[in-house]
């Protein structure tokens, strides 16, 4: 078509060619779904509600509440239930034969590591809630029983 400018060629050429691709397809692929439904990937509307958001509720990933909350202090007895942070340092009465106690909390699990009043030092390796039970030392059993991110419940029971 001479005289035509070349920018007005490729533009009717491109409408051309979406026009003939957007017949393209199988002639069973284009009867498959009728016009007048909605493509299956389309959310359907749903009218709206006065019940709370899923948001709103606590999820099942959240941690259970401690019984001692985080009062690592309620552990001295060997006796408690707290909400514990990586890095933090629990300490037990001298009757118990631990020496302060460091917690790793990390990658689903946590750690506990020790020394017993004659310098034997105890490593309790990524303990999770789905462990089996407790692991113990010196009659102290320490049981995970919920990890997310940075923090964990843990109890504490002689």
């Amino acid at each position: 078509m001479p005289g035509v400018p070349t920018r007005r060629m490729a533009l009717v050429s491109a409408v051309t060619v979406a026009g003939l691709l957007t017949g393209c397809g199988s002639p069973a692929e284009r009867t498959a779904t009728p016009a007048t439904s909605p493509p299956p990937s389309a959310p359907e509307a749903s009218p709206p509600s006065s019940t709370p958001s899923p948001s709103a509720t606590p999820t099942a990933s959240a941690l259970p509440k401690a019984r001692n909350g985080t009062k690592l202090r309620a552990c001295r007895d060997a006796k408690c239930e707290v909400l514990i942070s990586d890095g933090r340092t629990i300490r037990l009465d001298d009757e118990w034969g631990l020496m302060p106690i460091n917690v790793t909390v990390e990658d689903d699990s946590v750690t506990f590591h020790a020394s017993t009043a004659s310098g034997m030092q105890v490593t309790m390796s990524e303990q999770t809630p789905d462990q089996g039970g407790p692991s113990t030392v010196n009659d102290v059993s320490f049981e995970v029983l919920a990890v997310k991110g940075k923090k964990a419940v843990i109890k504490i029971t002689h």
